[in-house]
């Protein structure tokens, strides 16, 4: 019960939460950069997750993800992350399967008796962010990829009494952005929809992602066959992006460089010794803003079961 009510405590901040956070490129959720569980140990496992959330300007984002992970060694294994993203909004809806998520971990001893796993991965872009509807460039919260091909690197650190330490890079190599929101997009929504200034979407055309590195720490609280996880989890974006305004002139979205810190919560249960519900949800305290890559969330959620084998 104190686990269950812990998670229903950050349910109601996340609801009442005034702030937009999140801003992960799927650094925070990749290999052992996920929030941490007792069931860490490398095995293999077939996973689903369905990821609900707010997005800019009241965009619904629904996320089904198929996450199988493949022991290759007694101490490593091969995590997959494949999405499909469902988007609707006062836009027009957008539907598609999202970048997937492709990581190797390792587990290593270190010299401070605690274990490390170490991950190296890659978000590898299913697309060029170039949906349109009727005819109209989206931007990008609209968008099912971030057209850039990333690499992710991280390590994770476990002490006793159940807390643990991660810490994460992601990087685009790769861009294939071809957004097509650009300044006249921008005046379009402003004169057909009436959006104030203000309230507009970021101009986002051909837009130039920098990269982001995280620092989390959780806390495992343990209760029979209930677990619940507390963690902090800020996020640094790197430099301010770039996107053009036209075909020709490429400008420095200002305010896109800086911090994002998130709080979040999760609950995971044994239904059987080799089956596992989870829930976790976020809400942010800090964030930066400007994002035009989209990454906003006003709420976070997600549920998924696995099985180990």
């Amino acid at each position: 019960m104190k686990s269950i009510l812990i998670f229903i405590t950050t349910l109601c901040i996340v609801n009442t939460a005034h702030g937009q956070g999140c801003s992960d490129a799927g650094l925070s959720s990749t290999g052992s950069l996920k929030p941490s569980t007792n069931n860490d140990s490398i095995k293999n496992s077939l996973g689903f997750t369905f990821n609900y959330s707010i997005g800019e300007h009241g965009t619904t984002i629904i996320t089904p993800q198929f996450e199988p992970q493949i022991i290759i060694s007694d101490k490593s294994m091969v995590q997959i992350k494949i999405p499909f993203n469902f988007i609707k909004g006062h836009l027009g809806n957008a539907n598609g399967i999202g970048d997937v998520i492709l990581s190797y971990n390792y587990k290593i001893d270190s010299i401070w008796k605690y274990p490390i796993i170490l991950t190296i991965g890659t978000r590898i872009a299913s697309g060029t962010a170039s949906l349109k509807y009727n005819n109209f460039s989206l931007p990008m919260p609209y968008q099912t990829s971030l057209g850039t091909t990333d690499i992710i690197l991280g390590a994770k650190m476990k002490f006793k009494k159940g807390f643990s330490i991660s810490f994460g890079f992601q990087n685009p190599l790769v861009n294939r952005n071809q957004n097509g929101f650009d300044s006249a997009s921008y005046k379009i929504l402003i004169t057909n929809k009436q959006i104030n200034t203000k309230d507009n979407y970021s101009i986002s055309s051909y837009l130039q992602r920098k990269g982001d590195i995280m620092f989390r720490l959780d806390k495992i609280l343990t209760f029979k066959k209930t677990q619940a996880t507390l963690g902090l989890l800020p996020i640094y974006h790197l430099g301010n992006d770039l996107a053009r305004i036209n075909k020709a002139t490429t400008i420095e979205m200002k305010n896109s460089r800086g911090l994002t810190l998130n709080f979040d919560a999760g609950l995971n249960y044994k239904i059987k010794n080799n089956i596992i519900f989870s829930a976790i949800a976020a809400a942010p305290i800090i964030f930066r803003i400007s994002r035009p890559d989209g990454l906003i969330r006003k709420m976070f959620t997600i549920l998924g079961i696995q099985y180990f084998f």
